[in-house]
């Protein structure tokens, strides 16, 4: 290896050549140049003539990042902040009290119209040149600045005089330097950051710590912490914060997969109990159906049945009236008889007086008989229609007005509430025609999406069917654009916000160029009774896959697809790219980071030009209403369901209106029997029986007296009596009897014949119905009666509709307890959303728990978490384990042990250089530096939970189970600690695991002579003996002067402002013969006093002086031209 002095000559290395300034600090309005060229000089003058000033442009130069620089660094008195790289542009040179004004203002040479040019050449010995090069001026009164690096000599006065401010100077730099060579010889480099790299690396410096170094160098002072000033300057400082940062993001990443999967396990827990409920609901919905059904097939069936039985029972009622006719017949005949024989009898009674009286009063009596007869008649009939009215029965005569009186006005009301009925039946019937348009519509959109297997329906469907049939098209020619482009599978969450943005732009038709005229003339020359929208299709070529596509990965774009191998895919793409590239957010504060095109899940659409949206109709947001994809198979399965909903709606519909016209039908019965009440019973003898019953016991009694003083009329009365017995009970019970008999047949007959009529119109209104199934699910119908059809009938539908009414009261309870989960799986609760962060964006696109309609989007979540969702995450999850436990944490460990090997092979470098320089003469010593470990707690716990983190052989190749347990017990904790800013930074800087100090030992015999390590115990000669060692070696390490090979590369320019001040001759002298041992180029700036000094180590002198208290001059020479003319220069 070769030692800290191996170079070729004493010329090795990057020195400087010259160095230029134009308008900086009190240097103004010329160019002063120093001219070094490679050698050591003198940079002197009085106090206050500029030398700090010129310095500083150095620094500006060498040092470009402003935290690492420290201008006029040998004044102890300028404040810091006085002097920047703004007022050395302006040329600030001094205060004034102006006349009148309370206040001091700065003096300056220039103001901000003027422009600043620095620039340093450099080479080494195999000609490679670098210029350094920086411009300044001012624009809208702030500071500008351009920094260059140039692989060719520049000098302001050939190359920046034509300074404009639109960067015309840099295009003539570059066409100057750059249009005819291959390699740039001329480099713009934009920020400070970039220049310092760029340089560091041009000058073969180890990293950009030396140029920070290079400033500590310019002011050098004596070292006041040893320890501090090795750590921080001559040992690197690598980027471990970043080696965090990639070790916590693949931890994160880890603790997103691992919360992904406790998400969509706790997600999986809550849909569960809502997917079991959903299973319920559908069976309890598929019961009720067919229990509806079976309902209402049996008005049909039972129809159906009434008819047949009712015929067969009619026959047999005829064949009994029949027989019933004939035996009244022959009753009548002997009845005939009787009359006769009666009559016969009664003539004899009558020739006699007794006998004609008693036969007057029979006669006075039987018509007594038939008027009471007549009003018992009138009675019953009386109080059947008050009973029917619920008024009172068998009244007395004061009774009987109140009561006629309640009639008219009980017929009123029933009047009015008949026309209130009617009214609402008129509802109905509306309701009914309301429903019949909408399931005819849906019908026909159902056909439609059948004929067109697209999502698109409507009148633009038919429109654009109309147009095609017209010019003799295909659907695949002139495509809707909606039918072309789908959202992903993936991504159906955000379907609904996709469907709003992109609702109009999938209505528009594409019309290909050879059927553009077509389509124009038929759109013009009809009435289209709608609205159609197209776009036209030229067919050119859209190189989409050939240009750069800067796509947000949540963008819309990225969350749909458009069907392969259309002809149209270039052109739908480019239009999507252009106009619909709206980026997916998932939180309110993500949608307004984005000035423009963004949307939530939500369907909150931010525009461009600042415009919002959102649109919650509810035709909107109604799934059957979607438009995109090309195939339909899901939304006519939606609109089934819907039709299938409105038929329902329909059939309760007519129920309510058969149940209406029922009730309009009573009340009207209602009301007629009011009226009779009234209008038939005007007087109280109308009803009044008791009366004549009491006249006809009194002329029965006198009749009965007359009777008694004649035995030939009472034996004739015997006979006769007799006879009128027999025919009393011939015709008032045979033949009343048989009369009753046939009229309670034809009544029988007519109430089955009104039954056939009734149920043949039910049958009629209700069509041809499959009764199959229903007689297979009901056999025991099948052997029914027609004397219990009714009471069957009504028993069968009492008990179909309990059961309806049971499962109608579990479908209530079920989605009532459903509801309630599903609010609480969307609005969950705060313990959730805050271990959760998304899981409200998850959910936000779930119907709510109002449309239970939609409750199969729930139970497809649940079926997406667990077959593709969860054991996805759980892959993911396990291989980002492996990655962390196996390589992550590795290499973290790896790093810090490879940095601490670095500094102690660094330490080594050092000492090997530092072996090769004279510390003290007699005897002959040299400086050894020693990095021993540090006792610190906190890094001692560091390393012990770093060493824990690292898996050993067996737990690496442990199960699932096991690193993940290595993982929760090691490395969480781990990670946890160090999220601990204040600790982290405290450990993780392995440049403070160890204490730093200095020995000194003999060369003779390589004994210990001396320890340093507290620079306050020791002379002021010693410190500064011991900062110029140390600071020879940091210079060897930071400037690459040990690199093998590299030397011709190294970095051999300082300078030192001030360097002797308050320093004895022989510590200033041990300086410059480091420098030499070094091979370092020294640019010296000291006050004129001290030149003595150095004056036999130097070639050039740079003396500044200060003209008229406001410009700066410089004069530049040989050391034998100064030393000639030093007076003509320290005697002004």
């Amino acid at each position: 290896m070769l030692s800290l002095f191996s170079t070729s000559s004493d010329d090795a290395g990057f020195r400087l050549q010259y160095m230029e300034v134009f308008n900086w600090g009190t240097f103004d309005q010329h160019i002063f140049r120093i001219n070094p060229q490679g050698n050591n000089s003198l940079l002197t003058g009085a106090n206050a003539s500029g030398k700090s000033t010129y310095i500083d442009a150095l620094l500006t130069l060498m040092v470009p990042i402003k935290k690492d620089r420290f201008y006029n660094q040998s004044s102890a008195a300028v404040k810091k902040g006085d002097r920047t790289e703004e007022t050395y542009v302006l040329g600030h040179y001094g205060t004034i009290l102006e006349e009148g004004k309370s206040s001091i203002s700065k003096q300056m040479l220039r103001d901000t119209s003027t422009y600043s040019v620095i620039l340093a050449s450099f080479s080494n010995t195999d000609q490679k040149k670098i210029t350094l090069f920086q411009v300044r001026w001012f624009s809208n009164n702030e500071l500008k600045k351009q920094f260059g690096v140039a692989h060719v000599p520049l000098e302001i006065g050939k190359d920046f005089t034509q300074f404009d401010r639109y960067g015309n100077w840099k295009k003539r730099l570059d066409r100057t330097y750059n249009a005819n060579s291959s390699k740039k010889r001329i480099e713009f480099v934009d920020s400070a950051a970039a220049y310092a790299t760029r340089i560091s690396g041009l000058f073969g410096m180890r990293s950009d710590k030396a140029l920070s170094l290079f400033n500590q160098i310019v002011g050098v002072k004596v070292l006041e912490d040893l320890d501090l000033f090795i750590r921080t300057n001559m040992l690197e400082e690598l980027d471990a914060e970043s080696e965090f940062i990639q070790l916590k993001e693949s931890f994160l990443t880890l603790m997103d997969a691992k919360t992904n999967i406790e998400k969509a396990k706790e997600q999986i827990k809550q849909l569960t109990p809502i997917n079991e409920i959903a299973i319920k609901l559908d069976k309890i919905q598929e019961d009720l159906q067919l229990l509806n059904t079976s309902k209402d097939t049996a008005i049909f069936w039972f129809a159906k049945k009434a008819t047949e039985l009712g015929e067969k029972e009619l026959e047999k009622c005829k064949e009994k009236l029949q027989q019933l006719n004939q035996e009244i017949a022959e009753l009548r005949r002997e009845e005939d008889e009787l009359k006769q024989e009666e009559r016969s009898i009664s003539i004899a009674i009558e020739r006699d007086e007794v006998g004609s009286k008693i036969k007057d009063l029979e006669k006075e009596i039987k018509q007594l008989e038939q008027k009471r007869d007549n009003r018992k008649t009138k009675i019953d009939d009386y109080n059947k229609i008050a009973q029917s009215i619920k008024l009172s029965t068998n009244p007395n005569e004061e009774t009987f007005l109140e009561t006629r009186e309640k009639a008219k006005q009980l017929k009123q009301n029933t009047q009015l509430k008949i026309e209130e009925e009617n009214d609402n039946l008129r509802t109905l019937k509306n309701k009914e025609d309301e429903l019949s348009q909408l399931t005819e519509d849906l019908v026909n959109t159902i056909q439609t999406l059948q004929k067109n297997k697209n999502n698109i329906a409507g009148r633009e469907a038919e429109i654009r069917n109309e147009i095609i049939e017209h010019i003799g098209a295909s659907k695949e020619e002139i495509p809707f654009i909606g039918e072309l482009i789908r959202v992903k599978e993936d991504e159906l969450a955000w379907e609904s916000s996709i469907e709003k943005v992109l609702h109009n732009f999938a209505l528009r038709m594409i019309v290909p160029t050879k059927y553009y005229s077509k389509v124009n003339q038929y759109v013009n020359n009809h009435n289209l009774r709608g609205r159609i929208r197209y776009d036209k299709y030229e067919g050119q070529d859209y190189l989409s896959n050939f240009r750069h596509k800067n796509i947000n990965e949540n963008s819309l774009l990225n969350k749909i697809e458009i069907k392969p191998k259309t002809e149209f895919y270039g052109w739908i793409e480019n239009y999507l790219e252009s106009q619909f590239d709206f980026v997916c957010v998932d939180t309110l504060s993500e949608f307004e980071r984005y000035s423009e095109m963004a949307i939530t899940q939500n369907g909150l659409i931010k525009f461009k030009r600042g415009r919002h949206e959102k649109d919650d109709r509810p035709h909107i947001i109604r799934k059957e209403n979607y438009v995109l994809g090309w195939d339909n198979k899901e939304k006519i399965a939606v609109l089934r369901k819907e039709l299938t909903n409105l038929q329902s709606q329909q059939t309760e519909n007519r129920k309510a209106i058969v149940n209406k016209n029922t009730e309009i039908k009573n009340l009207g019965i209602y009301k007629d029997e009011c009226h009779n009440l009234f209008s038939k019973y005007e007087k109280y003898d109308d009803i009044d029986w008791q009366s004549y019953a009491k006249e006809i016991q009194r002329k029965r009694e006198e009749k009965e007296a007359l009777e008694k003083t004649n035995d030939r009329v009472k034996q004739l009365q015997t006979q006769l009596q007799k006879v009128q017995g027999d025919l009393k009970q011939l015709s008032e019970i045979d033949i009343k009897n048989k009369d009753r008999e046939i009229f309670q047949t034809e009544g029988e007959q007519k109430s089955i014949e009104k039954t056939i009529n009734d149920n043949k119109a039910i049958i009629g209104a209700l069509g041809n119905i499959d009764i199959l199934l229903f007689e297979t699910q009901n056999p025991d119908l099948l052997n029914i009666e027609y004397a219990n059809l009714e009471t069957e009938r009504t028993n069968f539908q009492v008990k179909k509709s309990r059961e309806i009414s049971e499962l109608d009261r579990q479908k209530r309870s079920n989605e009532d307890d459903v509801k309630i989960k599903i609010n609480a799986f969307k609005q969950p609760s705060e313990e959730i959303t805050n271990k959760f962060k998304d899981w409200r964006s998850d959910v936000n696109s779930l119907p709510d728990s109002i449309n239970l309609e939609f409750i199969s989007e729930y139970q497809k979540l649940l079926e997406r978490l667990e077959k593709d969702n969860l054991p996805k995450f759980e892959k993911k999850f396990n291989d980002y384990l492996e990655e962390t436990i196996t390589n992550k944490v590795g290499d973290f460990r790896m790093f810090f042990e490879n940095w601490s090997d670095s500094i102690k092979e660094n330490i080594r470098h050092l000492n090997d250089s530092l072996s090769e320089i004279d510390f003290k003469n007699n005897p002959k010593t040299y400086i050894q530096l020693i990095a021993s470990p540090k006792k610190n707690n906190e890094v001692l716990e560091f390393r012990k939970l770093l060493a824990a983190a690292v898996p050993n052989i067996y737990q690496m190749n442990a199960s699932i189970e096991g690193k993940k347990h290595h993982f929760n017990e090691n490395i969480q904790p781990f990670i946890e600690r160090l999220d601990k800013e204040e600790w982290r930074k405290e450990v993780m800087d392995v440049r403070s695991w160890f204490n730093y100090k200095a020995e000194e030992f003999y060369k003779e015999n390589q004994q210990k002579f001396k320890t340093y390590e507290n620079m306050g115990q020791l002379s002021g000669g010693e410190k500064a003996q011991l900062t110029y060692t140390i600071l020879g070696s940091a210079i060897a390490y930071q400037f690459g002067l040990t690199k093998e090979g590299l030397q011709s590369n190294s970095f051999r320019f300082i300078a030192i402002d001030e360097a002797f001040k308050a320093q004895d001759e022989d510590k200033a002298r041990y300086l410059i013969t480091l420098c030499k041992q070094l091979h370092l180029q020294l640019l010296v700036v000291t006050p004129s006093d001290n030149i003595h000094i150095v004056e036999n180590d130097i070639s050039f002198v740079h003396y500044v002086e200060r003209k008229e208290e406001r410009h700066s001059w410089l004069y530049d020479m040989p050391i034998e031209q100064f030393k000639e003319e030093k007076d003509k220069y320290l005697n002004k």
